[in-house]
């Protein structure tokens, strides 16, 4: 089982990583394209379709990767009503088109919510598959499919389409392509049974633990889209262009890494269910890597966010350096609350987290409500202090799941937290230190150089900073990829000496 968690975590990570790029690329090409406005248009399209993916995907196909035998009537059952729920879903998307475009004043948003209600539709059928996929942790299918789905939708679709000049029809073309590849690739990986099934002897168990997954998903689109909603209704589509684009340039690498380790760990401690100390241990690993490696990335970017904005979009977006800065505060918080979420549901309390996040999604309500009376900024930055205040709670209540002490967090990361002071203050330094006609990106560039060469020598002289469980994780990646191995040995080499 370590094994192949270890090797489902390098082949996510390695899918991760050509996507990332792919993204990241596609995106500058498309922003400097389209611009602010065509974004925002298209944002209200895909927060609708965001909201509706959890109505189409009730949790019964998630339920498969818990489910400790999986049988061809468990697939047939998932299956079947993902056909229904996925028609009846984008049937819905595609008549209340008009009223959304009316909610966000924004009349061109009609047509673009129709077309993308077959993304609804597509993404409830591709559920089964992918999540039998995640259940074997096979991986390495999974980010084929999704990089040949992300190629096709947007580097041989969306950009030529943007420079005809098809403007926001680009982008719905492009998800909608990429949408279709996933869901060929991954039902031709698994051949899964396709008979109809609508009940049978364990329909109602799996029809209850589905119930729990899709208020908890209804709680996390709200908490996640709130924002952006409200920005949209009282600002205009410029201003959620700006908005959207930032939180999205941000939020895909974040979740892309989340959906590469979150799935792996909660596959694997559904196996360790009664041994809770070794999930632990994974947990306490993933602590130290978040804090090492997560927490300094986004750290540096909150600080360089004016050249980082710049940099990647022109000077056009240079507005969204303002928004850049909390919302890459966000990531980390999102990602420490993703990775602490499967031991409430491996350690049986999937109801708890949906207790702790009711309350949350109602204050976030009201906390971007205020904030959207002064501007898009202090949005954001009540977005940062909510997140910070979700985490705690949840990090809190997932840490007594194991039976791990709190004080466990701080002996966990305490080591990439002082790294992190380290690198963001050698950033400042240089940045102010640098003449005011420096260019962007050669600014950030060595900001970089001395963010890096301080966060390197943080960890060196601080041998303790690591804790063993890291260490025993990267030796563990390290075995499995000579080239992850070698990479662990030069940047940590008193660590690793023994």
């Amino acid at each position: 089982l370590g094994a192949r968690s270890i090797e489902a975590v390098l082949w996510g990570a390695g899918g991760a990583a050509a996507r990332l790029l792919l993204q990241v690329g596609a995106q500058v090409v498309l922003a400097r394209l389209l611009g602010p406005e065509q974004y925002g248009v298209f944002a209200i399209g895909a927060t609708v379709v965001a909201f509706s993916a959890f109505l189409s995907d009730i949790g019964l196909a998630y339920g498969l990767i818990q489910k400790p035998v999986v049988e061809a009537r468990d697939i047939r059952f998932v299956f079947s009503w993902q056909i229904v729920l996925g028609l009846g879903v984008a049937a819905l998307v595609y008549f209340s088109a008009g009223p959304v475009a009316g909610y966000f004043n924004e009349p061109r948003a009609h047509a673009v919510v129709q077309a993308l209600a077959a993304v609804c539709l597509l993404n409830a059928l591709t559920a089964p598959a992918l999540n039998l996929l995640k259940r074997d942790l096979n991986f390495k299918a999974i980010q084929i499919a999704q990089l040949a789905g992300y190629v096709s939708g947007y580097l041989l679709v969306g950009i030529p389409l943007a420079l005809l000049g098809a403007q926001v029809w680009a982008l719905v073309a492009a998800w909608i392509v990429q949408a279709l590849v996933i869901a060929a690739l991954l039902y031709a990986r698994t051949r899964h049974p396709l008979a109809p099934l609508f009940w049978y002897g364990e329909a109602a168990r799996q029809s209850s633990y589905g119930l729990v997954v899709l208020l908890t998903n209804l709680i996390n689109w709200a908490i996640a889209n709130i924002d952006r909603i409200i920005v949209g209704r009282v600002f205009g589509s410029r201003d959620i262009g700006l908005y959207a684009t930032t939180y999205n340039l941000l939020y895909n690498p974040s979740a892309t890494l989340l959906g590469v380790v979150q799935p792996v760990f909660f596959s694997a401690s559904s196996r360790l269910v009664d041994e809770r100390a070794r999930i632990a241990d994974g947990f306490r690993a993933l602590l130290a890597t978040w804090a090492l490696l997560i927490v300094p990335a986004f750290a540096f970017i909150a600080t360089m966010s004016d050249a980082f904005i710049v940099t990647l979009y022109g000077s056009a977006w240079h507005a969204a350096a303002a928004l850049c800065r909390p919302l890459a505060l966000v990531m980390p918080l999102f990602l420490l609350f993703g990775l602490s979420t499967p031991l409430l549901w491996t350690t049986g309390r999937a109801v708890r987290e949906f207790q702790l996040q009711l309350p949350m999604a109602l204050l976030w309500i009201g906390a971007c409500t205020l904030a959207s009376r002064h501007s898009t900024q202090a949005v954001a930055w009540s977005v940062l202090a909510l997140h910070a205040l979700r985490t705690g709670v949840v990090v809190a209540a997932a840490m007594r799941a194991v039976g791990l002490p709190l004080r466990d967090l701080w002996r966990s990361t305490w080591g990439g937290l002082l790294a992190c002071v380290a690198l963001t203050a050698a950033t400042l330094a240089t940045d102010a230190a640098l003449p005011a006609q420096v260019a962007p990106l050669p600014r950030l560039l060595l900001a970089g150089l001395a963010a890096l060469l301080a966060w390197w020598g943080a960890v060196q002289m601080a041998p303790k900073a690591l804790p063993p469980e890291f260490v025993d994780l990267a030796r563990r990646l390290g075995a499995r990829s000579a080239l992850v191995g070698a990479l662990f040995a030069r940047v940590f080499p008193r660590h690793f000496a023994a």
